[in-house]
């Protein structure tokens, strides 16, 4: 009898201990599979915009142009580096910036900001015609921008050039970054 209640009890002891070992590995943090990579903004990139700029005195007329940069990622900071160049109808007869960029990016989404410098070249009337000239100054933006395919990217942004006086742009833009494919087998 005593053998039977030992082998009952080393039974149950097991059991018991299976059971409760099982609920612990349950209680685990549940581990993050590699399918859930956050999209990466790391590359070079390429691209263009539209958009309209303006002056201090409300002058204003359309800007269209390009852009090239680099981005690279550190978690969710992006740090990058963009040149745009844009032609321009009104007064402004151009608009140059290069800046170095800032961003916080939540999977296929980034906001970031800018500063760096900027050109303006605009037309200006003299007492023998109009005659043009190009400023340097101080640029400060911000924009956000989407990831709606691996390589591919639209933005919006708004930049305050600090020139001889204020140019305002806002611009909206395509790019397209060159490089590895962040996720592959998707688009």
């Amino acid at each position: 009898m005593y053998a039977c209640l030992k082998t009952s009890l080393v039974v149950a002891t097991a059991l018991i201990s299976t059971s409760v070992l099982a609920n612990a590995a349950d209680q685990r943090p549940p581990v993050r599979s590699q399918l859930a990579t956050i999209y990466d903004w790391t590359g070079f990139y390429a691209g263009g915009h539209v958009g309209g700029g303006w002056v201090d005195n409300g002058d204003g007329g359309f800007l269209g142009g390009g852009q090239v940069g680099f981005n690279y990622q550190v978690r969710q900071w992006v740090l990058g580096v963009e040149a745009d160049v844009s032609a321009a109808s009104g007064d402004l007869n151009w608009t140059s910036t290069v800046a170095a960029r800032f961003g916080w990016a939540v999977d296929r989404w980034m906001i970031y900001g800018k500063v760096g410098g900027a050109w303006v070249n605009e037309d200006f009337l003299t007492r023998v015609g109009v005659s043009d000239r190009t400023s340097s100054g101080l640029l400060l933006g911000v924009g956000a921008e989407y990831a709606f395919r691996n390589n591919w990217s639209a933005k919006i942004e708004y930049n305050r050039m600090n020139v001889d006086r204020d140019v305002d742009a806002v611009k909206v833009g395509l790019n397209y970054r060159f490089g590895l494919n962040p996720l592959p087998g998707r688009w």
